[in-house]
């Protein structure tokens, strides 16, 4: 088990590096949901672009609904994966409105978190982890969506020995406190991109190194 007064330490360091940013992440819950499933596998400005196409092209996303698949897919082929995302994001939509009427998640407004979690993850295309981010992002709930970057940190750091990111969510959820989850989540996403790379990473500009497992063996 790490040391809590060293996690929290890094939580600091990192959030006094990169603040709190939201990385371009809607603040409605289905907004955001649509947008998670399009930046899987490609780039943030390409999701971003696209995601500002889809609403421009579905000003309501009920029409989204009764759009030809293929008219939904070449607006989501640049994202890649478009006849997947696709099927994901049509099904899903189906499923909201059946369940409430009309395509808005905002009742899970009123839902205990572990309720709204469950129910983001019966819809078509919803990880453990893309609910987390729609309950991170959008509704306020304290929790702590794992994804490649945080998982690469905290291996790296000797949080954890699981191999998948999928693995790790209550585990590191146990070890930071809720008030620091948000910024933990989204400075490991920015400091994951610029410094603690998968190949080739920076430990030299690296805030956080004096705390960094893989930095010590490094050095040895």
């Amino acid at each position: 088990m790490p040391n809590p007064n060293k996690v929290r330490k890094v939580c600091r360091i990192l959030e006094a590096e990169y603040g709190r940013p939201r990385l371009g992440n809607p603040r409605d819950p289905l907004d955001d949901l649509i947008y998670i499933v399009l930046s899987n596998k490609t780039t943030p400005t390409t999701a971003t672009r696209v995601f500002r196409q889809l609403k421009t092209s579905f000003p309501k996303w009920s029409d989204l609904i009764a759009a030809k698949s293929s008219t939904v897919q070449a607006i989501l082929r640049p994202a890649g994966l478009s006849h997947v995302k696709t099927a994901q994001i049509r099904a899903a939509l189906r499923k909201i409105k059946r369940d409430f009427g009309n395509c808005d998640l905002s009742a899970l407004r009123k839902l205990a978190t572990a309720d709204a979690e469950e129910y983001l993850c019966s819809l078509a295309g919803v990880s453990e982890k893309v609910a987390k981010c729609v309950l991170m992002y959008t509704l306020g709930s304290k929790v702590l969506p794992v994804d490649a970057h945080l998982h690469r940190i905290a291996v790296r750091l000797g949080w954890t020995e699981r191999k998948r990111a999928d693995q790790c969510h209550d585990e590191l959820e146990a070890i930071v406190s809720p008030n620091l989850r948000f910024a933990l989540h989204v400075d490991s996403i920015v400091h994951g991109r610029l410094t603690c790379r998968p190949q080739a990473p920076l430990c030299g500009a690296c805030c956080i190194r004096k705390f960094c497992d893989f930095h010590r063996n490094t050095l040895k």
